[in-house]
């Protein structure tokens, strides 16, 4: 399945991500497979407001550049979603580490706009089996996002099971 363009972002739209979230969730439910969700909010900086306007198209096109093409992302402005199939809490954990140092320096767009990024990462993740709930996945990355928010910016905090 091809990922929907929305607003000049290559992601999924929100019916299309619950679609296959729900899909992973029954897999590794019966399948024991890993799984987890990272919950991204952003806040963009830009010494104008041409390059502040580009920014959701911006930071989401890194975020594509950095994760695997199974990965499925969807969100819209400063806030993206990622679910990461067979992806255990070590990788998750890899991945927000890899995101966070991806932004922590100034980002450039394709026409030279400079912006910096602001990120803060709730992730969830689930080994698999009978006990794995697309709510309890969804409900435990929301409450560690909530807790990032309270250590500040480039951080992420990560609940297992």
């Amino acid at each position: 399945m091809k990922k929907m363009i929305s607003l000049g972002e290559e992601v999924y739209n929100s019916d299309v991500f619950d679609v296959l979230f729900h899909y992973e969730v029954s897999r590794s439910k019966r399948y024991p497979a890993p799984l987890s969700l990272l919950q991204i909010e952003m806040t963009p900086a830009a010494l104008d407001e041409n390059s502040l306007s580009k920014a959701s198209a911006i930071f989401t096109a890194k975020i594509n550049a950095h994760i695997r093409s199974v990965d499925i992302v969807t969100g819209k402005g400063s806030r993206l979603s990622i679910l990461l199939p067979t992806t255990d809490e070590a990788g998750a954990r890899t991945v927000c580490e890899r995101l966070l140092s991806i932004f922590k320096n100034k980002v450039e767009g394709s026409n030279n706009e400079t912006l910096s990024f602001s990120l803060q990462i709730g992730a969830s993740s689930h080994p698999g089996g009978s006990s794995l709930s697309s709510e309890h996945l969804l409900q435990k990355s929301e409450e560690a996002l909530s807790q990032t928010k309270l250590k500040g910016p480039h951080t992420y905090i990560l609940i297992s099971k």
